[in-house]
């Protein structure tokens, strides 16, 4: 039976140039750990806002495969206790030994089945871990000296494999079923489950798909200068900020007192971008509308 697993990694606001290149370390993490685990499956998806980073992956077993394994042991001519001792290790009688000829000699040996862990115990091992391999260009700590480095400090941690919590711990945070909606407009404490966990969040006002969140914002400004007159000032690198500086983006059109119009165009634009994270908008003749 193969299921899909969902990790969140819930935290204080996370600068927005720094997430991007971490989701791509935490989805090449994740892939590495599957694979270097024998446990199938793969990332679908890892996403972001400026309080969680999100994966979520496909089609993992529930455990490991079972796998055959051939063990050598002493030579030969060691004699009857060295292949007595190696079949009691193994737990099998000593004419259940084969032997195989190697480039030393000839050796003892045993085929035996070696049954596959399961793999929320594999995840609850190496998640934590995990998630502190997640380069940054500078962490910081807050359980002490000697604790945990992240980004930012880590408030909650979601992990779900199908319908079962893996219940790892870091920096003091347990992980569980619980995630957090909008630090203003939702609730501290959002339950969620693999299949609703971004309708229940969207109920608390965190659209976690950041391309939604982008079209969210373009289309709103769309909207509000629908009729006036004014066009926007195109700017992808602001666009990209904003989306993630946002978790439940709503773009408003907002005024400045025209006499500031005397000021060259760049400085008002500089000011609005960098500063007040605001979009110029144009005039019909191309000139900067207050």
């Amino acid at each position: 039976m193969a299921v899909r697993f969902l990790l969140e990694i819930g935290a204080e606001e996370i600068p927005d140039w720094m997430i991007p290149p971490a989701l791509d370390r935490l989805h090449n993490l994740f892939n590495a750990l599957l694979a270097d685990n024998k446990l199938g499956g793969e990332v679908a998806s890892v996403d972001a806002t400026p309080r969680r980073l999100v994966l979520r992956a496909e089609r993992l077993p529930l455990k490991q495969a079972d796998t055959e394994e051939v063990v050598t042991g002493p030579p030969v001519t060691a004699g009857e206790r060295a292949s007595a001792g190696f079949a009691r290790k193994l737990g099998v009688a000593v004419e259940d030994l084969a032997r195989v000829e190697t480039p030393k000699g000839e050796y003892f040996s045993c085929r035996r089945l070696a049954p596959g862990r399961k793999t929320a115990e594999i995840l609850a091992e190496l998640l934590g871990p995990l998630i502190l391999k997640i380069h940054w260009p500078k962490t910081m700590y807050w359980t002490g000296k000697d604790g945990p480095r992240f980004i930012r400090p880590i408030r909650w941690l979601v992990a779900l494999l199908g319908d079962e919590v893996i219940p790892f711990e870091l920096a003091g945070v347990t992980a569980g079923n619980t995630s957090r909606g909008h630090r203003r407009l939702g609730a501290a404490e959002v339950p969620v489950t693999v299949a609703n966990y971004e309708a229940a969040l969207e109920n608390n006002f965190v659209i976690v798909s950041a391309d939604r969140r982008r079209r969210k914002i373009e289309e709103g400004i769309a909207a509000l200068l629908e009729d006036t007159g004014l066009l926007l000032q195109r700017d992808e690198a602001l666009l990209g900020t904003l989306t993630y500086l946002t978790e439940y983006p709503a773009p408003i059109l907002g005024r400045f007192d025209e006499s500031f119009l005397t000021l060259p165009e760049e400085v008002l634009t500089t000011v609005m971008r960098h500063h007040q994270r605001y979009f110029s908008v144009l005039k019909p003749d191309g000139t900067l509308a207050p």
